[in-house]
């Protein structure tokens, strides 16, 4: 986290703002805290972009998304601005950890068990998400953190109705990560459905497991027409033998081909728990196997400092109290003398 600079808010509705987390494209991410010291990541549009309606529009859709979903493994919404505010924000629970794509990076794939009840409860999320009628169309290694508890997935900037086209995809451009992009998302990308999503966790499985995506590119238009050929199969190298079939099918080109989200969980939840592990020692075994304290995380509430032992050999104490303390002793005793 880096410290907040002259030009930063120091305070966005009633949170107080305490440094910065990054920024993007849209805007920057600050890390603040509620008046009940809850630790929350604040989302605020860039100036420079906050008088874009498809910007503007991308952002109320993301604010819109966080209230309607609820799950146990979605970043949950906390506040966000009113609709009549000149510089839209929202704030979401801060979670503590690594991302997934910075825990490969610098720990290396996850075993096997982790990767399978990791790929559950990431389905369970989309499941929370496609309830609603929604998709996250940009699901990844980076939008996914290990927090304390497991897994919580983030970043619903690029969420679309499910159900139709959506208006925040020009022809003349194509939103998303491409690593992680359905060949439908590439080609195509108005008319998607559930399956992109699908076909995401796949490839995001796949890193997890390999620390390599399903295709590489020198440039993202070569990595594009990889993506998209039919005759380029997708690089399996590394993969545990019990995930191929699963893997294959979720990078299926056809997404009629692919398993459903609810298939795929329920493949997962099988491999998860294999050996007779439930899955919620499953989930902790993942959660103490993936969080890792950050150095840079912020502490907010300092402990309270212990009060100082008090010298009472230094206390005066005067004579009338010591006289009053005296005379009740011994009509104690008398009173005890008679028993």
């Amino acid at each position: 986290m880096d410290a907040l600079d002259r030009s930063d808010p120091k305070q966005i509705g009633d949170i107080m703002l305490r440094g910065r987390l990054g920024s993007g494209g849209m805007g920057r991410v600050f890390y603040g805290v509620t008046e009940t010291y809850e630790p929350v990541a604040v989302k605020v549009i860039r100036e420079d972009l906050v008088s874009r309606a498809e910007v503007r529009s991308r952002f109320a859709r993301e604010t819109d998304a966080l209230r309607a979903v609820q799950g146990p493994h979605v970043a949950a919404l906390v506040d966000a601005s009113g609709d009549d505010e000149d510089r839209p924000w929202l704030a979401v629970e801060y979670v503590r950890g690594l991302s997934l794509k910075e825990f490969v990076e610098t720990r290396g794939p996850l075993s096997p068990e982790n990767v399978a009840t990791l790929g559950a409860l990431i389905a369970d999320a989309l499941k929370d998400i496609h309830r609603m009628g929604l998709l996250h169309r940009d699901l990844k290694p980076g939008n996914i953190l290990l927090g304390r508890e497991g897994p919580k997935v983030i970043d619903l900037g690029l969420v679309a109705f499910a159900d139709g086209p959506t208006d925040l995809t020009t022809t003349q451009s194509t939103l998303g990560t491409p690593a992680c992009m359905s060949p439908e998302q590439a080609n195509t990308p108005k008319q998607l459905t559930a399956a992109t999503d699908v076909y995401s966790l796949g490839a995001t499985l796949m890193y997890a497991l390999t620390k390599h995506y399903p295709y590489d590119g020198a440039t993202v238009a070569a990595l594009f027409m990889k993506i998209v050929s039919s005759d380029v199969a997708p690089n399996l190298d590394g993969l545990p033998e019990e995930f191929v079939p699963l893997i294959s099918a979720m990078l299926a080109q056809d997404p009629a081909a692919r398993p459903t989200v609810a298939e795929a969980f329920d493949r997962l939840e099988e491999l998860a728990t294999r050996g007779g592990t439930t899955l919620p020692v499953a989930i902790r075994r993942l959660a103490v196997a993936t969080y890792v304290e950050r150095e840079d995380d912020p502490v907010d509430i300092e402990p309270l400092p212990r009060p100082r032992p008090r010298d009472l050999s230094q206390v005066v104490v005067p004579g009338s109290v010591v006289a009053r303390l005296a005379d009740r002793l011994r009509g104690s005793y008398a009173a005890n003398a008679r028993f």
